[in-house]
């Protein structure tokens, strides 16, 4: 019989990226719920676990393959600033923060004009722990309600920005 150490290896060794990742992630997931059971006295079913730890692998390889896509010069190695958007136009900022022990997931929101002035924000705390794509659209969506309820039509574009 293999030792738990002896399969990691063997899958890490005989396996591609992808199923070796996944294999990492759904680990991690483990031990994360084995954490919380002991901690906090909370707990995951098997099947949540296993959508979790797929979730979490396919946010993070998208991530990864987004950074590989982009040529890495020194300049794009520095901090990168808020832009202003074009004349005319609003830019949406949101974020999410994730907070487990409580069980709850905050977002938050910002438009700001073409000259980078305040125009609305929001802050919105949830019941239960959400992804990051989930947790930062539902950002959008609130932003987009609230945008909307001023009487304002709006277009968006989708993108990432890196603030410092």
């Amino acid at each position: 019989m293999q030792s738990a150490k002896e399969v990691i290896f063997s899958i890490c060794a005989g396996e591609d990226r992808d199923t070796a990742g996944m294999v990492a992630m759904l680990i991690w997931v483990l031990w994360n719920n084995r954490n919380n059971k002991v901690w906090n006295d909370t707990h995951e079913t098997g099947p949540n676990l296993g959508i979790q730890a797929r979730q979490l692998w396919m946010e993070w390889a998208s991530v990864q393959r987004f950074q590989q896509d982009k040529e890495y010069t020194v300049q794009q190695h520095q901090s990168v600033s808020w832009q202003k958007p074009p004349m005319g136009w609003h830019k949406c900022n949101v974020d999410a923060g994730f907070h487990n022990v409580f069980n709850k997931t905050s977002d938050g929101w910002c438009f700001r004009d073409h000259r980078g002035n305040f125009v609305l924000a929001g802050t919105n705390w949830r019941e239960g722990q959400y992804s990051i794509i989930k947790g930062e659209a539902l950002a959008l969506l609130e932003a987009m309600k609230a945008i909307a309820q001023r009487g304002h039509s709006c277009y968006f574009r989708i993108g990432f920005e890196k603030c410092s």
